[in-house]
């Protein structure tokens, strides 16, 4: 039988999901001829091509499965690994996180991370992201995860944010022609940055707007729009299947990108704390 070397596949993994195999040497410490021949071996070793050579990086079809499966592996090999050396490490992480992360990013992240460290206890605020940055800033979480506008340049490490496209949400059949009738909108209170990018778009077509519903909850929200009282925006990695969502129409205008990132400060982090970090980045990169 022949074995892949999970060095090969890390390799991999990180030049795909870095866009370049420049970045992916920076950030495992090795130079970029190192990266290659390591392709170059994985290839080697599988008999067949996993990028389509070019700008982009694209992946062959062998590639994109060889891709999914690594990702399963490392993931495996990390989890033996953690927990043969750590299932004693221990501590309370404080953690901020905006309400609509709640139910479609925490479980999952949270369940991985007991199974593999089951002394390590979090507390858990959820909040619209302006709150919890304020109070990150006041030094009530260890870890922060938050919604901000996209920036110009971002010098944050790459595995510690992404950008998500906002989408309008709404029940089937519910989307109107609003060219006479003011849009309804369901939304957090003031602050949220729904609220503020759903405004500024209508504002600059000229649309007007009024606001039925305004609730601190997901799930009051969710159900203000079940209820056909009107639509909303949301990222689009966190809006449930039986919702439906569009970026744009005729009658209603595209939405900006938003960024979904981590605050911390890496020299307060204690052991417990960096290991959260770990699972908390995965999360974001599987969203």
């Amino acid at each position: 039988m022949t074995n892949i070397p999970t060095d090969l596949l890390r390799t991999f993994i990180t030049i795909k999901d870095l866009g370049g195999f420049t970045s992916a040497g920076e950030l495992l410490g090795r130079s970029q001829p190192a990266i290659s021949l390591q392709v170059k071996k994985l290839e080697e070793i599988l008999n067949t091509k996993i990028f389509l050579r070019g700008s982009s990086l694209e992946l062959t079809e062998d590639g994109e499965y060889l891709y999914q499966a690594a990702r399963q592996i490392l993931e495996i090999n990390d989890q033996i690994i953690a927990k043969v050396r750590g299932e004693n490490v221990s501590g309370k992480v404080r953690l901020g996180i905006p309400n609509d992360f709640e139910l479609a990013f925490l479980p999952k992240a949270l369940r991985n991370l007991s199974r593999v460290y089951p002394n390590i206890l979090i507390e858990v605020d959820c909040e619209i992201s302006k709150v919890i940055l304020q109070r990150y800033q006041k030094g009530h979480y260890d870890i922060a995860l938050a919604m901000e506008r996209e920036k110009e340049s971002e010098s944050r490490d790459s595995r510690d944010y992404r950008l998500e496209h906002l989408e309008w949400v709404y029940k089937e059949g519910h989307l109107a022609n609003y060219d006479d009738d003011p849009v309804p909108l369901i939304a957090y209170p003031q602050g949220c940055i729904y609220r503020s990018i759903m405004e500024g778009a209508l504002r600059a077509q000229e649309y007007s707007y009024r606001f039925m519903y305004t609730s601190t909850s997901l799930l009051g929200i969710f159900s203000a729009v079940e209820e056909g009282l009107g639509i909303t925006a949301m990222a689009s990695s966190v809006i449930p299947d039986h919702l439906k969502h569009v970026g744009s129409t005729v009658n209603l205008p595209s939405l900006e990108q938003v960024c979904i990132g981590l605050h911390y400060k890496e020299p307060e982090l204690n052991v417990a704390s960096r290991h959260v970090l770990d699972f908390l980045r995965s999360g974001i990169a599987n969203l």
